[in-house]
């Protein structure tokens, strides 16, 4: 067995070798030889993947900070491991591409099909959001922060510019996952009647190598188009993680979002950014200066009487008995998410769908099942929170470090 030297040293060349590898595939990519690029990129992915495994291998001797550290670096080195098997996809892809056109002017024509699929990629929603502050529990905190920081400066310009409080920039909402962040997104875009563009990872780096940046432009490009947009990023640290890492990929993309964002005081619409992350400590530190993601909301796991009013609402939405003491329910569900709840209640609905179905089998067609409290206690000795309280550690540990004030109301 390696000692901790060694398995360092494994680490280090293994995580250079997958860096030149990353680096000589974008060349190749740039170049228009993909085929070469799509054999780089898959032996990038398998290298940064060996060396999140070596790295593995230190924390067995490391203390509890390291150990977090380290952590954090297996994630990274995983998200782009698997960006580099997209990258390989893409660069085939195009190849196959290249290879179906001949003849003078095919590679115009193959770049101006590949514009007009980033311009249809980014369409904001045909249905404007129905999900308004009204419609979603709790949150108080974060609906006054929202509203004071975000939409009141649009709706209320003039007020605003009677006491010269200029518009802060966009919104980081974070915290643990099944919370709520993008159901609060969405009410933003609605309570300012606003378009909304939702975009992940994948509608950026995921189809075609090379061309983040390009992809990048042409969202916020449609989002000027729309003049008033809310651009929803989720899983933010997945687009904005912190430069001088292990992707080229990622450290061209960064300055080009950064550049986007920073546009917006030269244009007379209004454009809001929110990103949205589990993981606000992998984001880089440029987008949280003023400006552009200037405002912090915390959203926390819901407390009893959040728990209380979600579950009432999901319980009683359904056909079910009376007298069901769903306050008992919200006291044990301490440390649930929103998205735990949820679970929670449909797991136990299959309970009267499992009685109704039989029932009709068995020939009684006006079998009329309801969910019971009996059913519900079943489904919650079967769910248990999804959330670890080393995860909510290290949200509060990094709050702290960044001096963001915050009460964890939900």
């Amino acid at each position: 067995m390696m000692n901790y030297e060694e398995s360092m040293n494994t680490y280090l060349n293994m995580l250079q070798e997958a860096k030149e590898m990353d680096e000589s595939a974008g060349i190749a990519a740039r170049s228009g030889k993909y085929d070469q690029a799509a054999e780089k990129y898959r032996k990038a992915s398998v290298l940064y993947a060996k060396a999140a495994d070596s790295l593995l291998d230190l924390m067995d001797t490391a203390d509890s900070y390291e150990r977090d550290e380290y952590q954090r670096s297996v994630d990274r080195l995983i998200t782009v491991s698997s960006q580099m098997k997209e990258l390989a996809k893409a660069a085939a892809l195009r190849k196959k591409q290249d290879s179906k056109q001949s003849g003078q002017g095919s590679g115009a024509r193959i770049d101006q099909e590949s514009d007009e699929e980033d311009e249809a990629l980014f369409v904001p929603e045909t249905q404007a959001p129905d999900t308004g502050f009204a419609q979603i529990a709790g949150l108080d905190e974060a609906k006054q922060i929202v509203t004071e920081e975000i939409i009141n400066p649009l709706l209320y310009a003039d007020v605003y510019q009677k006491f010269k409080r200029g518009n802060r920039g966009g919104l980081l909402l974070f915290g643990p996952p099944g919370g709520g962040k993008t159901m609060m997104a969405r009410a933003i875009a609605a309570e300012s009647h606003m378009a909304f563009f939702s975009v992940r990872c994948s509608d950026i780096v995921g189809r075609y190598f090379g061309e983040a940046e390009k992809r990048v432009r042409a969202l916020f490009r449609a989002a000027r188009e729309a003049h008033d947009a809310v651009i929803f990023m989720d899983e933010a640290e997945a687009l904005a993680c912190r430069r001088g890492g292990n992707s080229t990929v990622m450290n061209r993309l960064v300055p080009e979002l950064l550049s986007q964002m920073d546009g917006f005081e030269r244009f007379d619409g209004h454009i809001i950014v929110i990103f949205a992350t589990n993981r606000p400590y992998d984001l880089d530190p440029a987008f949280l200066r003023p400006g552009r993601l200037a405002t912090h909301c915390y959203i926390a796991l819901p407390d009893y009487e959040i728990r209380l009013a979600l579950l009432k609402n999901q319980i009683l939405s359904r056909p079910c008995e009376e007298g069901i003491d769903i306050e008992s329910l919200a006291r044990a569900t301490e440390r649930f998410s929103c998205a735990d709840l949820v679970n929670m209640v449909e797991r136990g609905c299959q309970q009267p769908i499992n009685r109704e179905i039989l029932a009709r089998k068995q020939g009684f067609a006006e079998a009329n099942e309801k969910l019971t409290e009996a059913d519900l206690k079943v489904a919650l000795k079967r769910v248990h929170p999804s959330v670890e309280t080393e995860e909510i550690r290290r949200l509060e540990k990094w709050m702290k470090q960044m001096g963001i004030e915050y009460q964890a109301v939900a």
